[in-house]
């Protein structure tokens, strides 16, 4: 792989079997583990779209699940299908929890910019700033004029590291299944006599500079393969394919819709084909569309909660436990306590979306005078802040959902989706807006005749919504 001078990378050495051309351990520093305990934070949205950007003719696309196909949805779903243009820029690229960590790693494969605020020009009556140029303020006004937001104090990455704590001399051992501990002779000894190469004479060794193009390579063999350190540095990659693992999927219950029914969060018209009972597709509204879409802000992490022994997860498994046992960033105090399952960034609410999965309340900002800049005022988390001004006072500001489009002056919006628009769901998930001749249409592409369909409506409870995400979620 091709390597631009100057780029950062971390290194790794490797211990090779060299009869079997396969990586027996790694060693590395904190830099490579948080970096490989960072893949653990990115939203499924995310993966998809780094993959679909790291393909290349050399490597056939690797597919996650449907997640390439959601992903591809939302590329093709018109603006005017969203509630905003934000909308749509959210889902495309979401944001984590866990961004501001990331930021400090020595690779990051998704670099993200700091978050910009926008105001009206009359902010000094409004008091309402964005995320957003595009969202319009209650008076009328677009938010186009950027604010200057004050920057809390970072604490030194070099001390408290990003995921893992230890000083810069702190080596770590991890195996090409990724499970990652921390090293001692003992430890080495016992993992190399568990995989039958006591024989040290036969393992030769291997230093190795990684940087964001390795490490993408990484992250695309850690979803196809369960050696996913040796097909990146000794293959090259040469093996990446698409997830193949074969499982049985679970079917929700096909019913007639119950009005009474209190657990019941959506309702959609299956095509099923008469001979085998298989869904060809479904017809619904935005509510089941918002409910596919909110996978793609799910972190990786939490996709192995949800999934729970639904799935074999392979070395992801090993990754998860190991980055659980290591962590030491605190996890942010606006969650609850008892959040089991997973964290979605302030305004990342759906109409629905899945059990145990929550959303941060917005931070609270506060605006003041500021001199250092073309826009007169400045934002601060700081309740104390001094400001430049004796006569000046930090007065509260409201950040607006982006997903409101001014008219109603919501501040907390739910959903991402126009109300009452309508939208076929292929069984592989392409989510499509519904035309009069979609149906015909899709008849058509998949060769089937009216006369051997029948369409039967499905109610979908709350408990079924978490067998959905297992079965989107078919990840290794």
């Amino acid at each position: 792989m091709a390597e631009s001078s100057g780029e950062a990378k971390v290194y790794l050495r490797l211990v090779i079997d060299e009869e079997k051309n396969k990586v027996v351990l790694a060693e590395a520093g904190k830099d490579f583990v948080d970096v490989l305990f960072s893949f653990l934070t990115l939203p499924m949205g995310t993966i998809a779209r780094l993959f679909k950007k790291h393909n290349n003719k050399a490597h056939p696309p690797v597919s996650v699940g449907c997640f390439n196909n959601l992903y591809t949805s939302v590329v093709d779903i018109g603006v005017d299908n969203f509630q905003t243009e934000a909308c749509k820029r959210m889902l495309l690229c979401p944001r984590s929890v866990s961004d501001v960590q990331c930021q400090r790693l020595k690779v990051n494969i998704n670099p993200t910019e700091r978050e910009k605020y926008f105001n009206c020009p009359l902010f000094s009556r409004c008091r309402l700033c964005s995320n957003f140029s595009t969202t319009r303020c209650q008076c009328g006004n677009m938010m186009k004029e950027e604010i200057r937001e004050s920057q809390l104090k970072v604490e030194d990455s070099k001390q408290h590291g990003v995921f893992v704590s230890g000083g810069d001399s702190t080596t770590f051992i991890i195996t090409d299944d990724l499970e990652v501990s921390v090293k001692s002779t003992g430890l080495v000894l016992e993992r190399l006599k568990s995989l039958g190469c006591a024989d040290v004479s036969k393992l030769g060794e291997k230093f190795v500079g990684i940087g964001p193009k390795e490490v993408l390579t990484l992250l695309q063999c850690v979803f196809s393969s369960n050696a996913p350190l040796t097909e990146t540095f000794l293959n090259k990659g040469s093996a990446l394919h698409g997830l193949t693992r074969s499982y049985e999927p679970l079917r929700p219950c096909m019913e007639k819709k119950d009005e009474a029914e209190p657990e019941k969060v959506s309702a959609i018209n299956a095509v099923v084909r008469k001979q085998d009972g298989k869904i060809l597709f479904v017809e619904s509204g935005d509510d089941f569309v918002e409910l596919l879409l909110s996978f793609l802000a799910v972190q990786l992490e939490s996709v192995l909660e949800i999934s729970g022994d639904s799935i074999t997860f392979g070395c992801l498994a090993n990754l998860c436990r190991s980055f659980k046992g290591f962590r030491v960033v605190e996890e942010t105090k606006a969650a609850p306590a008892d959040s089991k399952v997973g964290v979605l960034p302030c305004f990342y609410s759906f109409q629905v979306q899945l059990p145990g999965i929550i959303t941060l309340e917005p931070p609270v900002y506060y605006r003041y005078m500021d001199s250092s800049g073309k826009n007169p005022y400045a934002l601060t988390r700081d309740p104390n802040k001094i400001t430049y001004y004796h006569n000046d006072k930090l007065v509260p500001v409201t950040l607006v959902d982006p997903k409101s489009d001014g008219n109603d002056h919501q501040t907390h919006c739910s959903g991402f989706l126009k109300k009452e628009t309508k939208f076929t769901v292929s069984d592989d998930l392409f989510i499509t807006p519904m035309s009069s001749c979609s149906t015909v249409c899709l008849l058509k592409k998949l060769q089937t005749n009216a006369e051997d369909v029948d369409v039967q409506e499905i109610s979908i409870s709350k408990a079924e919504v978490r067998m959905y995400a297992c079965v989107v979620y078919p990840v290794i």
